[in-house]
């Protein structure tokens, strides 16, 4: 889901490079040294002319490091392990949510029941799900078949329940969650059969996502932050998309889910679009696809200085045009320490949160959430806006007088020519897919779909084979799904399906609106047919538009020190209401200590806090605004008259008994559920 750059690429093969010579962690088993040969016994002399047999031709076998020896024989697994639906529950039945949620997120965390989060089509507490239950764990590993012969593994003497296995679960090195993931199914299921022997093994970043993708890894832990807030962003990965390829799902399982998720997401209304959803619901818990683990809660410091901060956990980070600031070091500047740099100030291109924060405060879509909510939307560059009764046409209706900060109007050919040169610039490693699929069609999740059939699919070079008539055609389909009418200042954008999460795909950054005029003059796309692909699959380092901006929004780029800050000013001529602080800093400070220095100086507003940092920052909490999930939204700041750290989520915080607080400089948002994920995977077949 996230960008990936040249850079990533070089450190991917060095990686994997330094795995695979790698010596194990001390808590992996290392498979038993092969026996010695004995010697080769003297033939005997056949007492008459031996038959001659049929040669044996053997299936190809599938060896993988993380299966043992690959077999049923106590030492390892086969790499159809998995593919049995009962050694996926008895899993799931061995894993502890409250050990992840105590021990790890320190009680500020509820279990995940379902793959769609709060208040979306799908979500539904009361949906079937999987708890901590061995006794319910070892009957389903006694039903399995691992030997396929038909008798279950609990009256079978050569299958898994009394011959038991050993394979790896891997994660990656420094990641402690994960870690802690795999500990706990190690120990329980260890407790269930002292013949189950799952090992942890560390692996670094490259090498454990080349194993992913290379369909060799068992057993995983899959992250995902969504990238629009709709269930379809949660399904299609865990399913159909890129976690449920990586884990080889058979054919016929990835029928069924596509059909449901190919009519989820062509419905506009969302009762509707739940139906189906609970649907998916219980096909991924009746097959045990996967281990929905938690959904980590908020927890988010501010300088109680600071007024009109709207905590939405969908946007990229600080929507800073509605904040206000009343004391600290500077109170003409909002101050943010935070610990990720910008990858590239391309809408087009951006697909991570640091480069996201910033262009959601410089560049404008046509429609932005409403506010808190996460599934409500208002206008922003449009006024006003038309659907047809199926879902297909959609007409926005331009702002008046909309000016871009470096001088140009706002035009419906503005708009136009950033959707389509966003989806001709195309690529894997941009977010251009989100918008192909409504546009274009399901399926076709990238503009080379429509060329040669993703042959050219990431390869400019590929591309720039095609015959010059397929190229320009290509161009061509995708400017009629666009129409403009200037007299009226409108556009209308035609969908290849009903597309219930089309709104919620356009309101993120990559719906941002450029100045056709300045793009072209600054390097980038003349909007002409014939050279499109001069511009696909680009990258960062050598996108015109990485490190400059001209947006619409109330703040404006003033400079990007890379490494060090990224800094935006209140653009006068801002069509709005206009931001209510002169500058935004947003440091990069990698180092907590520093971080905490800063914000215990009154240096910063905002700074970015660790888990296992919080105990520090909390004790200067003098006021918190706790969630409440019945309005989705934040209740209005109470004061805390003390703080013990020694408790576990909210009763760290006690608000009983005082009327002005322990006189603590921050703010406490706490007890939003994030919009991010992890699930245990299984991979049905291991390669």
């Amino acid at each position: 889901m996230r960008k990936f750059s040249v850079l990533l690429a070089l450190v991917l093969v060095l990686g994997m490079l330094l795995s695979a010579c790698q010596t194990t962690t001390p808590v992996v088993t290392e498979p038993p040294a092969a026996e010695e040969p004995t010697e080769e016994p003297v033939a005997e002399e056949p007492t008459e002319e031996p038959v001659a047999e049929e040669p044996v031709v053997e299936e190809p076998v599938s060896m993988s490091q993380y299966l043992g020896s690959n077999k049923l024989d106590g030492n390892g697994a086969p790499p159809t392990f998995f593919d049995d639906v009962h050694i996926r529950r008895g899993f799931a039945y061995a894993f502890d949510w409250d050990a992840v949620i105590n021990e790890i997120y320190q009680g500020e965390a509820i279990q995940s029941n379902v793959l769609a989060l709060i208040g979306m089509p799908g979500y539904d507490p009361e949906a079937p799900h999987f708890t901590l239950d061995l006794e319910k764990a070892a009957e389903e590993f006694k039903l399995a078949d691992v030997d396929k012969d038909g008798i279950p593994a609990g009256e079978d003497p050569d299958d898994v329940w009394e011959m038991g296995f050993r394979i790896q679960m891997a994660y990656n090195t420094g990641n402690a969650t994960r870690q802690t993931y795999a500990e706990i199914l190690q120990t329980n299921l260890a407790e269930i059969n002292d013949k189950f022997v799952l090992e942890v093994l560390g692996l670094p970043w490259p090498a454990y996502l080349a194993a992913q993708r290379a369909h060799k890894i068992p057993i995983m832990v899959a992250g995902w932050l969504e990238d629009i807030h709709d269930p379809h962003n949660w399904y299609q990965p865990y399913t159909t998309g890129t976690y449920g390829a990586r884990q080889n799902l058979p054919e016929d399982l990835r029928v069924q889910f596509k059909a449901l998720l190919d009519e989820g997401v062509s419905l506009i209304d969302p009762a509707e679009r739940h139906a189906v959803y609970q649907q998916m619901n219980q096909l991924y818990f009746d097959q045990a696809v996967g281990i929905p683990v938690v959904l980590v809660t908020a927890h988010g410091y501010e300088q109680s200085w600071l007024s009109g901060r709207i905590m939405n956990p969908i946007f990229a980070g600080d929507y800073y045009k509605t904040i206000s600031k009343d004391g600290g070091a500077d109170p003409t500047t909002i101050v943010n320490a935070t610990i990720g740099d910008a990858d590239t100030l391309d809408p087009a291109l951006s697909y991570d949160t640091s480069s996201g924060e910033v262009i959601q405060n410089v560049y404008e879509t046509l429609v932005y959430y409403d506010g808190v909510a996460t599934d409500k939307f208002v206008g922003q560059l449009a006024e006003s806006w038309e659907v047809s009764e199926d879902g297909t046409t959609w007409t926005f209706k331009l702002r008046d007088g909309v000016k871009f900060h470096e001088g140009g109007d706002l035009t419906p050919s503005d708009v136009v020519y950033s959707f389509v040169r966003g989806l001709l610039q195309g690529g894997y490693s941009s977010p251009q897919w989100l918008l192909a699929e409504p546009i274009l069609g399901v399926g076709i999740d990238d503009i080379t779909g429509i060329v040669d059939d993703f042959a050219s699919a990431d390869s400019r070079e590929t591309l720039l084979t095609n015959p010059p008539e397929k190229l320009v055609a290509a161009c061509e389909t995708v400017y009629s799904h666009f129409t403009t009418d200037d007299a009226a200042n409108t556009v209308t954008i035609t969908l290849s399906q009903g597309w219930g999460p089309w709104l919620a795909t356009i309101a993120q950054g990559w719906g941002s609106i450029m100045d056709k005029e300045w793009v072209v003059e600054n390097g980038g796309w003349n909007g002409e047919c014939d050279t499109w692909q001069n511009n696909y699959a680009m990258v960062s380092a050598d996108d015109p538009f990485s490190k400059i901006m001209n947006g619409t929004g109330a703040y404006k780029l003033d400079h990007w020190t890379p490494g060090e800050e990224i800094v935006l000013t209140a653009f006068d001529g801002y069509w709005g209401e206009p931001a209510k602080v002169e500058r935004v800093a947003i440091k990069i400070v990698p180092e907590f200590g520093t971080r905490f220095a800063m914000l215990q100086a009154g240096e910063a507003d905002i700074i970015d806090v660790d888990t296992a940092m919080r105990p520090q920052v909390d004790q200067m909490v003098g006021e918190i605004a706790i969630y409440n999930p019945e309005t989705n939204a934040y209740d209005d700041p109470i004061p805390v008259c003390t703080v013990d750290t020694s408790l576990l989520g909210l009763e760290r915080f006690n608000t009983e008994g005082c009327t002005e607080g322990n006189g603590q400089p921050l703010r406490l948002y706490y007890g939003r559920p994030a919009l991010q994920q992890d699930v245990l995977t299984f991979t049905f077949f291991v390669e």
